[in-house]
């Protein structure tokens, strides 16, 4: 059996040449490394630094005291309900629940994003990684990032 090799058409070539080029020159105009170039890259353990800030323990509270509120309403408007209706009841509590959790911890997360940008700016990081995705290497941050959060 003879197998027919087929030779790719000049505009392929053409296109993917461009391509090459016009990412070459995007990561040169952003300002980042460029092969041959070094750069720093470090980590930061998010779960550490998310119980190290200072409004942590606050939301935490806020949220326990929206879920038990949650619960009250759930016993109290279920009476006499199908379970049909209860589980639409439990899913609307719950949906509420999600939303009160993301409102109260979205803002603890900007604020932990601001400050691992200003630190790794600050210390000449270009790359900054969840500690989890780190096998070797790489700056760790965390300490510098909780500072960051407590000088606020």
């Amino acid at each position: 059996m003879q197998t027919r090799r087929r030779i790719a058409p000049l505009w392929w070539v053409a296109a993917g040449v461009l391509i090459i080029a016009g990412a070459a020159v995007f990561i040169v105009w952003a300002g980042a490394p460029v092969i041959g170039q070094s750069f720093t890259v470090g980590y930061v353990d998010m779960q550490k630094t998310l119980d190290s800030h200072p409004r942590k323990a606050a939301s935490e509270r806020a949220l326990q005291e929206f879920f038990q509120a949650k619960q009250r309403e759930f016993q109290q408007r279920s009476r006499g309900l199908t379970a049909v209706q209860r589980q639409e009841l439990d899913r609307q509590l719950q949906q509420q629940f999600l939303a009160k959790r993301e409102e109260l911890f979205s803002g603890l997360d900007k604020d932990i994003r601001q400050a691992v940008e200003k630190v790794a700016k600050d210390r000449g990081v270009g790359i900054v990684l969840d500690r989890t995705v780190v096998l070797y290497g790489g700056t760790d941050l965390t300490d510098a990032v909780i500072a960051q959060l407590n000088a606020r």
